[in-house]
């Protein structure tokens, strides 16, 4: 079970914990016949937030382990997600001041929490939710296979950039587009996590092997970008893709 599917279960849970502190703070602060014991609606609240909390610093946890092993600048999405998360920690420590020492900002507790359970559905839609559509629920692991590559392979890949002129994207938004264009594009000549000829041959390790298949040239950057765009032997050309869409396969590539 990788980290980041961990890391989106507890992310839904999340939502569930805010269901329960947005259920009981209404029912106590918002309505005036009270269907429930008010004791043990005030006990639910003080222990969903208490498990909030511990659950919202155990994914920052997890969130800080991914960048330390990334070691790669944060896309727009997760540069989001932290503004979000960070603006959360915010809101909840104004939140407990208001409740333990400033009694006379009590009043605006009720929208602060309102404003914590709306940013919470906005963090786990851009985290939890974004892995779980992308993995289809934890089921495909290849999302999540260039963290291991980064851990092991940072050294070399930095000597190659210093040789080569072209850096490869790191950048997790950049691996999934890259993959959605291989499945829509070469899965049907060619293999991603294999080195068997289907139509053409398996690209497993393209970029660690010392060569490229059929053509025999160094495995560079530079000479899968001219294989795409003039291709040797019989593969069509895809001369039409932007080099957007070219840096997003090449970052795909780059994991197998």
């Amino acid at each position: 079970m990788s980290i980041f599917f961990i890391k989106s279960i507890l992310s839904l849970f999340l939502i569930v914990l805010t269901v329960l502190l947005m259920f009981s703070m209404f029912e106590v602060l918002g309505r005036r016949e009270k269907k429930y014991s008010i004791d043990n609606l005030k006990r639910v609240h003080r222990i969903s937030g208490y498990v909030y909390i511990l659950s919202f610093l155990t994914i920052t946890y997890f969130c800080l382990h991914y960048i330390a092993s990334a070691k790669t600048e944060l896309s727009s999405r997760a540069s989001l997600h932290s503004f979000i998360a960070v603006t959360i920690l915010a809101l909840l420590g104004i939140k407990l001041s208001f409740i333990r020492i400033y009694r006379q900002s009590y009043d605006q507790v009720r929208y602060l929490g309102i404003a914590i359970a709306i940013l919470t559905f906005g963090l786990v839609s851009l985290s939890g939710g974004y892995h779980m559509l992308i993995s289809k629920f934890g089921t495909d692991t290849s999302f999540n296979s260039f963290v291991q590559y980064k851990a092991t392979m940072n050294i070399e890949k930095d000597k190659n950039k210093k040789i080569l002129g072209i850096i490869i994207d790191e950048d997790a938004e950049g691996i999934g587009r890259g993959k959605n264009l291989f499945d829509s594009k070469c899965s049907f000549c060619h293999e991603a996590y294999s080195a068997e000829y289907k139509v053409g041959p398996g690209l497993k390790r393209v970029l660690k092997n010392a060569r490229l298949p059929v053509s025999n040239k160094p495995a560079l950057p530079e000479n899968i970008i001219k294989q795409i765009k003039q291709p040797f032997n019989r593969m069509p050309s895809f001369e039409y893709l932007t080099d957007e869409e070219i840096d997003d396969l090449l970052a795909f590539l780059n994991t197998l």
